[in-house]
């Protein structure tokens, strides 16, 4: 374990144990809001905090209950304790810059790149640094919630156990995965149900995907989904389903426009397929890569009763 992952275990055991007594009773779950400080990949936090049954009573309605308990923009959001590089965690900052310099992902200088005249061999640097940081920050606050739930520390405080919800603002759509792999699967089970039919309900579709796409961003998507099959000999109806999981929730601008246009379908295939490391790494999509895939830990496939899967599977 790293110094950085050791000091957000200790320093989040004890802000959850600051939380006042007289509303542990109450809190139904733990939220973990990954942010960063203006934008700036090297500057990221996640303030830990909850949501009561109170503040569920207050927002809830009887068209869609899940969605006060469930949704985490109507959650409580504001006052809670931050942990990571920003002045309010002065011990775990240094920790976070010497992990990220010694991992060879820290860059110096301007943040906002993208608005700068930039070689595009340097800008595509930048970007592909920012995603590692971004990456290896949401490793390390999913890791600390399997940690919580390993060491039995909420069951000691809150007399059971507790699903912790991990978002970030700027991936809408994330917080099902990352929910997820941060929670054993008992814990998460109203939560993902609820959220996983959202999402699904309210997706537009073309063809097999839970996306709206055009001709030329369908042929991306099937590309993507070729790379799962030929590469990691899943069924076709799994690799939509991994899709479907990872990309129902966002929309997607005009090829040429959006982010996700500017890697190969490979690319994705690949962090559809694996956990990052504990450095927030994954293995290289390049042909021809030296990678002992092996090494690796895949993530879990959908759950098959999840409407992710639109494709049924071969027998």
């Amino acid at each position: 374990m790293t110094p950085f992952r050791r000091h957000l275990r200790s320093a989040a055991e004890a802000v959850i144990r600051r939380f006042p007594e007289s509303l542990r009773p109450e809190i139904y779950a733990l939220s973990f809001r990954i942010w960063r400080i203006d934008g700036d990949e090297r500057h990221p936090y996640v303030a830990i905090g909850y949501n009561t049954e109170s503040r569920y009573e207050r927002e809830s309605y009887p068209e869609d209950p899940g969605e006060a308990r469930w949704n985490y923009a109507l959650w409580l959001l504001d006052g809670f304790e931050t942990l990571g590089n920003v002045p309010e965690d002065p011990a775990g900052s240094p920790l976070y810059g010497e992990e990220v310099r010694e991992l060879g992902i820290w860059f110096d200088g301007e943040y906002d790149f993208l608005t700068m005249d930039l070689p595009e061999e340097e800008e595509e640097e930048l970007d592909a640094l920012s995603d590692l940081l971004r990456l290896h920050f949401s490793d390390a606050v999913i890791d600390l919630a399997r940690h919580l739930h390993a060491d039995g520390l909420l069951t000691e405080i809150f007399g059971r156990d507790l699903p912790v919800v991990v978002f970030d603002m700027d991936s809408p759509g994330w917080e099902i995965e990352a929910t997820r792999a941060a929670n054993p699967p008992e814990s998460v089970a109203d939560f993902m149900a609820w959220q996983q039919g959202a999402v699904y309900e309210s997706a537009p579709r073309t063809e097999e995907f839970l996306l709206r796409l055009d001709a030329e961003w369908l042929d991306y998507f099937r590309a993507m989904a070729d790379v799962l099959v030929t590469r990691f000999g899943i069924s076709r109806a799994q690799a939509v389903a991994r899709i479907n999981e990872r990309f129902a929730a966002e929309e997607i601008k005009p090829m040429g426009e959006d982010l996700l246009g500017h890697e190969l379908p490979e690319f994705w295939a690949y962090h559809l397929y694996f956990e990052p490391d504990s450095r927030g790494l994954l293995p290289s999509a390049s042909p021809g890569s030296e990678d002992d895939l092996g090494a690796w830990t895949v993530r879990p496939a959908p759950p098959r009763d999840s409407a992710a899967w639109t494709l049924a599977e071969e027998s």
